[in-house]
């Protein structure tokens, strides 16, 4: 089974997105995920899963524990001890393999099983490619394992994508998902 390379050296290298060009698209992620998950009023416990240097925390200064596989950068040695109200995966499911992400989503089911998912997946479409061409970036896309029809096929075998917004022509989606087991209750 592969797993994912989790020395920290090689994921330092690409950790902080948020400079240059770069910073405007992903900081504008970041408050399309906020407001998508109304995270401002959230009044319990919000999982950023692959927090990297923090920046949802420090936007919203609120109940956001991150967890990283870089320790130094995670406020958690294990992410599974919480009971998170909402969970924040910002470009990050792109980097695991299938059975990571579907040991993931048990995972975050055995923590809440009412947690409602906050997702940014880059679609990797013919428009992302061209920019990434354009701007000489070519290792934007290094490390993703996983594509985005994948992901999103494991996802909505236990979650409904609630709300659901492709965003700057495309080049990523960003959805809220909520269990689809707490949907069938509330019947």
């Amino acid at each position: 089974m592969k797993f994912m390379n989790t020395k920290a050296e090689r994921v330092l290298r690409y950790a902080d997105y948020y400079q240059g060009l770069f910073k405007i698209y992903f900081d504008w992620i970041l408050e399309i995920l906020i407001k998508i998950g109304d995270l401002r009023s959230e009044q319990g416990l919000i999982l950023d899963y692959g927090c990297g240097y923090g920046y949802l925390k420090k936007r919203l200064k609120t109940w956001v524990i991150g967890y990283d596989i870089i320790p130094e950068l995670s406020d958690v040695p294990d992410y599974r001890v919480l009971k998170p109200a909402q969970i924040v995966l910002n470009n990050v499911l792109e980097h695991l393999y299938p059975e990571e992400i579907k040991n993931l989503l048990l995972d975050f089911e055995k923590m809440n099983p009412e947690a409602v998912l906050l997702v940014c997946l880059p679609t990797e479409n013919w428009l992302a490619k061209a920019i990434i061409r354009l701007l000489n970036y070519k290792d934007a896309h290094e490390g993703h394992v996983t594509g985005y029809r994948e992901i999103s096929k494991i996802l909505e075998k236990k979650y409904y994508p609630w709300k659901r917004r492709f965003i700057f022509f495309g080049l990523a989606q960003v959805a809220k998902y909520i269990p689809i087991q707490s949907l069938q209750e509330k019947k």
